[in-house]
């Protein structure tokens, strides 16, 4: 087949999905490459960092001409100016996700083609965020990932756990009620910022305290009340970082203990409570954030790693010891607690674009912090609470700031 028979249709589909034709003259396309060059003193010669590619870039020349021409013109220069991203049916270089990037330029040749307009414009080619973000109410989102979570969780859990004799079920008590002493501990602190909460974990850790023999006897209602205490404090008015410290601390505790051994029964119910617990405080982490009101792109992005590190090191953790205990992991629990990890990433990334950036300076002389939050933020009012906790300001630098102190603030 000749080379112009391998020539295809050229179009592009908007993200609102109107698919418009469009003739074009010689084309191109242009990739770079992210590679970064090191020279060592010692060393003849060049490191080169091969980091892989960018996305290509197709500039393309349009051209619309006819009776209608202004029309079709303005029709797909409304579709350019759609905000996400679109398809673009390259005629040589195939079927590429886009973004039209940088300027658009139209030009009508009223003189010397009265029915005709040139469009150019540049194609990115882009793989969209890392993570999804949630459509409509992201939080609503996360929490509909979560609730299917504690479903999948507690099903499997009452699945798993095998309490047919009396020392089974006497061991698996000894094990549970120390992941509960240890939520207890934990999460007591960061449940105690706020009244109605605080009032909520201890209402469910006494009912759980309780009934415990007859919980054991049920684990799918076990499985329920857990995850419930669990995610309780994370609705607190704590800070961010208290509660994703008190989560991934519990976690870690049990991430990092002694996995399963053997697999025996009594060795596979311990890890099915202690699953239960570390994948509990996954989901923590998780409402922690989406019950959070973001100021600062720091903030946001550090929170999105701080949850995506508790969730591999779970995810490590639980693989591990299902190879040790030779058992089978259905993976429908693990399934949508990775999918509200994914979204709670997602929404991460996507509301930092918009929040402030940190921006560091030292201080060339003494100054006290009301100028100097005058100076960075043009108000006093709600800064200066701001401007100490962000920078971690004692109680001497609350009076005067020396000369060489490095100040954060955001923009």
């Amino acid at each position: 087949m000749p080379w112009n028979d391998r020539i295809s249709e050229a179009a592009y589909t908007s993200p609102g999905g109107t698919r418009m034709m469009f003739d074009y003259e010689n084309v191109s396309r242009s990739t770079e490459k992210k590679t970064t060059a090191f020279d060592f003193p010692d060393a003849d010669g060049t490191y080169v960092q091969d980091l892989g590619r960018s996305g290509r870039q197709y500039p393309l020349r349009l051209f619309f001409w006819g009776p209608d021409y202004d029309l079709e013109a303005d029709a797909f220069e409304s579709l350019l100016l759609e905000r996400g991203t679109g398809v673009l049916e390259h005629p040589i270089y195939g079927t590429v996700d886009v973004v039209p990037f940088g300027s658009i330029k139209r030009r009508d040749d009223l003189k010397t083609a009265a029915n005709q307009a040139v469009l150019e414009v540049t194609f990115w080619e882009t793989i969209g965020l890392i993570y999804p973000t949630a459509q409509g109410d992201p939080a609503s989102s996360v929490l509909s990932a979560v609730e299917a979570f504690n479903a999948s969780q507690a099903e499997q859990f009452e699945d798993a756990v095998s309490l047919d004799t009396v020392g089974d079920r006497a061991a698996f008590k000894g094990s549970y009620q120390n992941l509960l002493d240890a939520a207890e501990a934990g999460l007591a602190s960061v449940a105690a910022v706020q009244d109605n909460v605080h009032q909520q974990f201890e209402t469910i850790d006494a009912s759980i305290n309780a009934g415990i023999d007859t919980l054991i006897a049920d684990p799918l209602s076990l499985a329920f009340q857990t995850t419930l205490l669990i995610q309780a404090p994370a609705r607190a008015l704590a800070s961010i970082s208290d509660r994703l410290a008190a989560y991934g601390n519990l976690a870690a505790s049990i991430t990092s203990g002694n996995g399963a051994s053997e697999g025996s029964v009594r060795e596979a119910n311990r890890f099915q409570a202690r699953d239960l617990y570390a994948s509990g405080y996954v989901t923590g982490s998780v409402l922690s954030v989406v019950n959070n009101q973001f100021e600062t792109k720091t903030a946001a992005i550090g929170a999105a790693q701080t949850v995506l590190e508790q969730f591999d090191q779970v995810a490590a953790w639980r693989d591990d010891n299902y190879q040790a205990l030779d058992a089978i992991d259905t993976g429908e629990a693990y399934q949508k607690l990775q999918e509200a990890v994914a979204l709670t990433a997602g929404f991460l990334v996507f509301i930092s674009f918009s929040l402030k950036q940190e921006r560091r300076i030292v201080l060339d002389r003494a100054r006290t912090i009301i100028d100097l939050a005058a100076e960075l933020y043009g108000d006093v009012d709600g800064q200066l609470d701001f401007l100490i906790a962000s920078n971690s300001l004692t109680g001497s630098e609350i009076l005067e700031l020396p000369a060489g102190r490095e100040i954060v603030y955001y923009v």
